[in-house]
């Protein structure tokens, strides 16, 4: 026959925690956080610089870009420059153009009718003109009509020769004289 025992056994008497076994304990624990706590701040600081890498990556490729623009700009304003330069010799040349026209005119306008001019040069103002003439008169006339012009000053009569040329007696003359230029 089979025989069941209902009545409660006797259980081991729970173990008693020594004072060891305690700070054991304690020391597994605090050892165990500040491992968790150092593996967490070592994983923060590889995200920072992660971060950092990112943000210098990104502020290296702002200074690149902003070199770009700054090569582009200075390249513009190097074209701006020769641009201008340009246009400042094309209007030099222009104002060049109405000088020695203008010098043609007045000298045009200032000779008598019977006189002629054989030679004419000019360096940086200064003019020196040859020329005959039929009476002397004609060349005062020419010298004074000179001084009478707005656009030349210092007109001077250098020389007149009286000669005689194919059957004719005519007058050599040199003058010198500034050109002002207005």
């Amino acid at each position: 026959m089979i025989k069941i025992n209902l009545l409660p056994t006797k259980r081991k008497p729970p173990r008693k925690v020594t004072e060891l076994q305690k700070q054991l304990i304690i020391a597994v624990v605090v050892i165990g956080g500040v491992f968790t706590a150092m593996a967490f701040y070592y994983i923060s600081l590889n995200a920072k610089i992660s971060d950092r890498e990112k943000e210098r990556a990104a502020a290296m490729a702002e200074v690149a870009r902003q070199d770009a623009m700054l090569r582009e700009v200075k390249n513009v304003e190097d074209e701006r420059k020769k641009v201008t330069d340009k246009i400042g010799v094309i209007e030099q040349l222009k104002k060049n153009q109405q000088g020695p026209v203008r010098l043609l005119d007045e000298i045009s306008r200032a000779i008598p009718a019977t006189a002629d001019i054989t030679s004419l040069t000019e360096v940086g103002g200064n003019i020196n003109l040859g020329g005959e003439a039929f009476s002397n008169e004609d060349v005062v006339k020419f010298v004074e009509n000179l001084k009478a012009s707005a656009y030349f000053t210092d007109v001077y009569l250098m020389e007149t020769r009286h000669n005689v040329k194919e059957g004719y007696e005519i007058y050599a003359y040199k003058l010198q004289f500034r050109y002002k230029g207005l």
